[in-house]
C-alpha cells in the first residue's frame, strides 16, 4: 500500500511539475499578446489622431464655405437690381430731359408727346423685366389674383364678375406681387335667399 501512495505521490507531483509547465508557456504566451495590445494600441492611437485632424481639417473647411457662402448672398442681394436699375436711369434721364424742354415756352406742346414717350419706354422696361399686369375687369373673381374690396347686386352680370378695378394688380414671373383691388357682382336672387333663410 505504501508502494501504491508513492506511486500516487510521484503522480501527482509530475502532474504538478506539467502543469506548472504549461502555466509557465502560458505566461510566455501571454506576453506577446501584451506587445501585440500594445501595437495595436498605438495603431488605433495613431489612426484616432489622423480621424480628429481630418476632422478639424473638414470642419474649417466647412465654416469657411458658410462664410462665402453668406457673403456671396450678401453680395447678391446688395446687387440683385443692378441691371434693372442701369435700365431705369435711362427713364429717368428721359424724363429729365423732356422736364427741361417743357419749361422753354415754345415746347409746351410738345410735352405730352414726351410724357407718353418716357410712359412707353418706363413700361417697356419693367415687362422686359417680368412685370405683367393682372386682368381684372370683365373677368371672373379669382382668390388667387384678385381682392374684393366691395360687392354689387346685380342680374345684370354672372356672379363673382369683376365690375370695377380700383388698384390694378401685378404678377412678377407669373408670381403675384400685388393683388388687384376690385369691385365684385353678387346675384340679387342669391342674398334675397340668404335672407329668407
Amino acid at each position: 500500500m505504501a508502494n501504491k501512495q508513492g506511486k500516487n505521490l510521484e503522480e501527482a507531483q509530475t502532474k504538478e511539475s506539467e502543469t506548472s509547465d504549461h502555466e509557465g508557456e502560458e505566461i510566455k504566451e501571454q506576453e506577446p499578446c501584451k506587445e501585440e495590445l500594445v501595437k495595436e494600441f498605438e495603431t488605433i492611437k495613431k489612426q484616432l489622431a489622423e480621424e480628429k485632424d481630418r476632422f478639424l481639417r473638414l470642419n474649417a473647411e466647412f465654416d469657411n464655405f458658410r462664410k462665402r457662402t453668406q457673403k456671396e448672398k450678401e453680395e447678391f442681394t446688395k446687387y440683385a437690381n443692378e441691371k434693372l436699375i442701369l435700365e431705369l436711369i435711362d427713364v429717368f434721364e428721359a424724363l429729365e430731359r423732356g422736364l427741361e424742354n417743357a419749361r422753354k415756352p415754345d415746347n409746351k406742346d410738345k410735352l405730352i408727346e414726351g410724357i407718353e414717350l418716357v410712359y412707353k419706354q418706363f413700361k417697356n422696361v419693367l415687362e422686359k423685366n417680368g412685370l405683367v399686369p393682372i386682368k381684372a375687369v370683365g373677368e371672373k373673381f379669382d382668390h388667387n389674383r384678385h381682392e374684393a374690396m366691395m360687392q354689387t347686386l346685380t342680374d345684370d352680370y354672372e356672379e363673382d364678375t369683376i365690375l370695377e378695378e380700383f388698384a390694378r394688380g401685378y404678377m412678377l414671373n407669373s408670381k403675384v406681387i400685388r393683388y388687384s383691388k376690385v369691385r365684385v357682382s353678387k346675384k340679387k336672387e342669391t342674398e334675397e335667399e340668404n335672407e329668407v333663410k
